[in-house]
Protein backbone atom coordinates (compact mmCIF):
# COMPACT_ATOMS: atom_id res chain seq x y z
CA UNK A 1 0.00 0.00 0.00
CA UNK A 2 1.44 3.51 -0.90
CA UNK A 3 0.20 6.82 0.80
CA UNK A 4 0.13 9.75 -1.59
CA UNK A 5 1.17 13.23 0.30
CA UNK A 6 0.27 16.54 -1.15
CA UNK A 7 2.95 19.24 -0.70
CA UNK A 8 2.13 21.93 0.66
CA UNK A 9 2.84 25.20 -0.29
CA UNK A 10 2.60 28.24 1.52
CA UNK A 11 1.84 31.10 -0.39
CA UNK A 12 2.58 34.80 1.61
CA UNK A 13 -0.36 36.88 0.75
CA UNK A 14 0.62 40.28 0.35
CA UNK A 15 -0.12 43.63 2.09
CA UNK A 16 -1.63 46.00 0.13
CA UNK A 17 -1.13 49.54 0.97
CA UNK A 18 -4.04 51.97 0.81
CA UNK A 19 -4.18 55.03 -1.69
CA UNK A 20 -3.56 57.48 0.53
CA UNK A 21 -0.65 55.94 2.36
CA UNK A 22 0.77 55.71 -0.95
CA UNK A 23 -0.13 58.86 -2.88
CA UNK A 24 1.07 60.94 -0.62
CA UNK A 25 -2.48 62.11 -0.14
CA UNK A 26 -1.77 62.83 4.04
CA UNK A 27 0.73 64.65 3.33
CA UNK A 28 -0.84 67.13 0.94
CA UNK A 29 -3.64 67.07 3.08
CA UNK A 30 -1.08 68.10 6.54
CA UNK A 31 0.17 71.15 4.21
CA UNK A 32 -2.98 72.22 3.32
CA UNK A 33 -3.73 72.55 6.75
CA UNK A 34 -0.75 74.14 7.67
CA UNK A 35 -0.75 76.83 4.60
CA UNK A 36 -4.66 77.63 6.24
CA UNK A 37 -3.29 78.68 9.16
CA UNK A 38 -0.28 80.56 7.70
CA UNK A 39 -2.77 82.43 5.80
CA UNK A 40 -4.97 83.12 8.57
CA UNK A 41 -1.60 84.57 10.26
CA UNK A 42 -0.71 86.55 7.52
CA UNK A 43 -3.95 88.53 7.31
CA UNK A 44 -4.20 88.92 11.14
CA UNK A 45 -6.88 86.16 11.40
CA UNK A 46 -7.61 84.20 14.77
CA UNK A 47 -7.20 80.55 15.03
CA UNK A 48 -10.34 78.18 15.56
CA UNK A 49 -11.40 77.78 19.32
CA UNK A 50 -9.07 80.13 20.61
CA UNK A 51 -9.89 83.21 21.88
CA UNK A 52 -10.36 85.97 19.03
CA UNK A 53 -6.59 86.89 19.29
CA UNK A 54 -4.14 87.41 15.86
CA UNK A 55 -1.99 84.26 15.56
CA UNK A 56 1.59 85.60 16.01
CA UNK A 57 3.67 82.58 15.31
CA UNK A 58 3.50 78.82 13.88
CA UNK A 59 5.24 76.02 14.38
CA UNK A 60 5.47 73.25 12.02
CA UNK A 61 6.93 69.72 13.21
CA UNK A 62 7.22 70.98 16.39
CA UNK A 63 8.83 67.56 17.83
CA UNK A 64 12.31 69.72 18.07
CA UNK A 65 10.68 71.78 20.62
CA UNK A 66 9.44 69.16 22.96
CA UNK A 67 5.46 69.07 21.83
CA UNK A 68 3.99 65.27 20.96
CA UNK A 69 1.21 66.69 19.33
CA UNK A 70 3.72 68.44 17.00
CA UNK A 71 1.87 68.55 12.73
CA UNK A 72 1.36 72.24 14.13
CA UNK A 73 1.98 74.52 16.93
CA UNK A 74 -0.40 77.91 16.44
CA UNK A 75 0.40 81.08 18.72
CA UNK A 76 -1.93 83.55 19.42
CA UNK A 77 -1.37 86.45 22.13
CA UNK A 78 -3.92 89.31 23.03
CA UNK A 79 -2.65 92.91 21.96
CA UNK A 80 -3.47 94.53 25.13
CA UNK A 81 -2.52 91.88 27.57
CA UNK A 82 -0.14 90.11 26.10
CA UNK A 83 -1.36 87.01 27.28
CA UNK A 84 -0.49 83.78 24.95
CA UNK A 85 -2.91 80.96 23.59
CA UNK A 86 -1.44 77.86 21.83
CA UNK A 87 -3.29 75.27 19.72
CA UNK A 88 -1.55 72.01 19.32
CA UNK A 89 -2.72 70.23 16.10
CA UNK A 90 -2.22 67.00 14.96
CA UNK A 91 -3.22 66.37 11.24
CA UNK A 92 -4.78 63.33 9.94
CA UNK A 93 -6.32 62.92 6.32
CA UNK A 94 -8.60 60.44 7.54
CA UNK A 95 -8.66 58.38 11.15
CA UNK A 96 -11.13 55.71 12.84
CA UNK A 97 -11.86 56.40 16.09
CA UNK A 98 -11.50 53.19 17.79
CA UNK A 99 -9.62 51.25 20.73
CA UNK A 100 -7.87 49.05 17.69
CA UNK A 101 -6.95 51.81 15.47
CA UNK A 102 -2.88 52.13 15.94
CA UNK A 103 -2.84 55.71 14.38
CA UNK A 104 -5.85 56.81 16.73
CA UNK A 105 -4.38 55.87 19.88
CA UNK A 106 -1.12 57.37 19.31
CA UNK A 107 -3.23 60.87 18.76
CA UNK A 108 -4.24 59.90 21.95
CA UNK A 109 -1.56 59.51 23.65
CA UNK A 110 0.97 62.62 22.15
CA UNK A 111 -1.97 64.84 23.14
CA UNK A 112 -2.30 63.30 26.34
CA UNK A 113 1.43 63.30 27.24
CA UNK A 114 1.07 67.18 25.90
CA UNK A 115 -1.95 68.13 28.14
CA UNK A 116 -0.08 66.43 31.37
CA UNK A 117 3.33 68.56 30.66
CA UNK A 118 3.42 72.04 31.80
CA UNK A 119 6.23 72.85 29.94
CA UNK A 120 4.12 72.91 26.56
CA UNK A 121 0.77 73.28 27.70
CA UNK A 122 -0.71 75.33 29.68
CA UNK A 123 -4.12 74.41 30.98
CA UNK A 124 -6.56 77.55 31.07
CA UNK A 125 -5.15 78.89 27.69
CA UNK A 126 -4.01 76.18 25.25
CA UNK A 127 -6.37 73.61 22.88
CA UNK A 128 -5.38 70.26 21.50
CA UNK A 129 -6.90 69.59 18.17
CA UNK A 130 -7.07 66.25 16.14
CA UNK A 131 -7.60 68.21 12.40
CA UNK A 132 -8.62 65.37 9.90
CA UNK A 133 -10.66 64.98 6.85
CA UNK A 134 -14.32 63.95 6.79
CA UNK A 135 -15.29 61.84 9.37
CA UNK A 136 -17.60 59.02 8.21
CA UNK A 137 -21.24 59.17 10.18
CA UNK A 138 -19.88 56.21 12.81
CA UNK A 139 -17.35 58.08 13.94
CA UNK A 140 -19.31 61.79 14.49
CA UNK A 141 -21.71 60.14 15.93
CA UNK A 142 -19.05 58.64 18.51
CA UNK A 143 -16.90 61.37 18.95
CA UNK A 144 -20.07 63.49 19.36
CA UNK A 145 -20.85 61.11 22.13
CA UNK A 146 -17.90 61.58 23.73
CA UNK A 147 -17.25 64.97 23.51
CA UNK A 148 -20.59 65.15 25.62
CA UNK A 149 -20.50 62.35 27.93
CA UNK A 150 -17.11 64.74 29.06
CA UNK A 151 -18.97 67.89 30.23
CA UNK A 152 -15.57 69.56 28.56
CA UNK A 153 -16.91 70.02 25.17
CA UNK A 154 -19.44 71.94 22.94
CA UNK A 155 -21.24 70.07 19.80
CA UNK A 156 -23.08 72.28 17.45
CA UNK A 157 -23.10 75.42 16.27
CA UNK A 158 -23.15 78.64 19.31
Amino acid sequence: MTTKTKAKTKTKTKTISNPVSTSGMGIHFENRVQSSFTVLMLVNGFAPTLPAWPIVKIKLQGRYAGFETDDLIVYTKDPKTGKEAKLLGQVKHSVKMTAENKIFGEVILAAWTDFNNPKVFTLSTDIIALICGPLSATDTVRGQSKCATSGHFKIGHP
